[in-house]
């Protein structure tokens, strides 16, 4: 018998409802919080991690250079360093701006970077330098804790990627362009990441009611 433990099921990450109303929370912060620039910049890259999917050690090392937003329809981000599949070295990739992102990279970039040192670092320090992944989940973890929720409402950076692929697979996105979107190597990586929620197969079922019936009454 093998003596491995069971790894616990991943628990679902967090709807779009719940990361709304976080997002609204931490926006409203900005007209009240003592050190605006920080804050601001907090607002920028979770929304980053949410609506372009870069993993954490990905996003933190962003110069403002690889911000594009005259490609594509909404922009786009290299990631120039993205995860390698075992020791084959970087796996560079573009990944769109999707949900306003493009905006939202486009204050940040003209509005509140400029109070930070002129390095070439997208996100960084107050000494200009990138910012490293633990500060990160501090403080996003520091966000929450502000913000006030239950236990369960919480959630990580990684959780803001794994939420990015539930949600665009929920709205239509196909699992071969969710993986694209995500730069896996293999399928089943992706498939690993998506969570629908409990009622996806009746939302679905909805959608695609309503459109048949749409098409007989036309």
């Amino acid at each position: 018998m093998s003596s491995t433990t069971p790894r616990a099921p991943c628990r679902p990450p967090p709807t779009a409802e719940r990361l709304t109303a976080f997002f609204a929370f931490a926006r409203q912060r900005l007209t009240t919080t003592s050190d605006y620039p920080a804050a601001a910049r907090d607002y920028a890259l979770l929304r980053t991690l949410y609506h372009s999917a870069p993993r954490v050690s990905e996003a933190i090392r962003f110069d403002q250079c690889d911000v594009h937003p005259a490609l594509g329809p909404t922009g786009k981000l290299h990631v120039r360093f993205g995860k390698a599949a075992n020791t084959s070295g970087p796996r560079p990739r573009w990944a769109p701006m999707l949900d306003g992102l493009d905006q939202i990279l486009a204050w940040y970039l003209g509005d509140v970077r400029p109070f930070f040192p002129d390095t070439t670092p997208l996100f960084c320090d107050a000494h200009g330098q990138p910012l490293k992944p633990d500060t990160v989940r501090d403080r996003l973890s520091h966000l929450l804790d502000l913000e006030g929720r239950p236990a369960d409402d919480r959630f990580t950076p990684h959780d803001l990627r794994r939420a990015c692929a539930t949600h665009h697979y929920e709205k239509g996105m196909d699992l071969l362009t969710v993986q694209q979107l995500l730069g896996h190597w293999h399928i089943a990586s992706t498939m690993a990441y998506v969570r629908p929620s409990l009622t996806f197969v009746e939302d679905a079922w909805r959608r695609a009611t309503s459109t048949a019936v749409t098409s007989l009454a036309g």
